[in-house]
């Protein structure tokens, strides 16, 4: 493929939404080509992640391996759409086994290139963090929507909750340093993110968020435990869980939604509160506070996806 059919082809790929021409083509020149046939195999499950792919033609299939020596099918990918960036995001292996469904022509991105792309502190940088944000994000809801429409009754009738919140002061500032949330953060940038709110307790068996309700702020858990959980009936089946320095109630702050979990206080806990106004200020920015809930969130919505994938794949195999 010559530069300029590649650099065609990036720019109707979402991630890159909003990428101009001579930044399309620089990153033109750091991808390989590779042409797959049908059954061919890109890497198996919990292979180490080499590179991400760019699907220029046909499709490829990513599969889990279950219970009973089974391989699942999840999803099908085609073109314009990419697969195995979650193994480059966080270092983990990959996933899923992806094999192509049919003759495919990839577009392939190393890890060093594309880790190369996200350390940047250039503007293209702060944009791709925040167009990962928005499109994990997309795969978050959609993850806990065929889960939920698994579940036996209805939700429950969506109603912002009445929470009792108590002002608290600012936790020591070597505790939250110690969080293996922020170990990597520069100390002024981190100490920026987490004076950009306020600091409340609120006690055990609170609903902060409700599913259906969009959220108002994102929240951070100082100390504690909160968690997220899809209520249909009598029935409370927990999704995730925000611990010490994991934020939640960001879905609604990137894409406008409603709350896709019920997020409830296991026990008393201290929360850091980033109003809507706030992080609106810091998920535009593109300086070193802004960084770090960007990474924050990203960390915590590839954390969520890989945690969520299991049950997914249980569903499609009782299908």
């Amino acid at each position: 493929m010559s530069e300029s059919a590649v650099v065609d082809v990036l720019a109707a790929v979402p991630l890159l939404e909003g990428w101009q021409p001579p930044e399309l083509a620089d990153l033109a020149r750091v991808l390989r080509r590779r042409s797959v046939k049908a059954g061919e195999l890109l890497w198996p499950q919990g292979g180490e992640g080499r590179e991400m792919a760019f699907v220029v033609e046909g499709s490829v299939a990513a599969s889990l391996r279950v219970s009973g020596d089974r391989d699942v099918e999840i999803a099908t990918v085609g073109a314009g759409e990419m697969v195995g960036e979650i193994a480059l995001l966080d270092g983990g292996p990959h996933t899923m086994a992806v094999h192509a469904a049919e003759s495919a022509t990839l577009l392939m991105l190393g890890r060093a290139d594309f880790a190369a792309l996200l350390a940047s502190q250039s503007p293209l940088a702060f944009r791709l963090r925040r167009r990962l944000a928005a499109l994990l994000t997309a795969r978050h809801r959609e993850q806990l929507r065929l889960l939920a429409a698994s579940l036996d009754g209805e939700p429950p009738a969506a109603a912002p909750p009445a929470v009792e919140l108590e002002p608290s002061g600012a936790p020591d500032s070597r505790y939250l340093r110690r969080m293996a949330s922020f170990h990597a953060f520069d100390p002024l940038a981190l100490w920026g993110f987490l004076t950009s709110g306020r600091y409340v307790r609120c006690g055990a068996g609170q609903t902060l968020l409700a599913e259906g309700v969009p959220s108002e702020a994102c929240y951070l858990t100082v100390n504690g435990a909160v968690e997220k959980l899809l209520v249909r009936g009598s029935r409370r089946i927990r999704v995730g869980l925000a611990g010490p320095g994991k934020p939640f109630g960001y879905e609604s702050l990137i894409d406008g939604g409603a709350s896709p979990v019920t997020a409830v206080t296991r026990e008393r806990s201290l929360l850091l509160v980033i109003e809507r106004a706030a992080f609106d200020t810091l998920f535009a920015g593109e300086d070193a506070v802004s960084r770090v809930i960007l990474d924050v969130i990203q960390a915590d919505l590839v954390a969520t996806l890989r945690q969520t994938l299991r049950p997914q794949a249980r569903l499609s195999a009782s299908l």
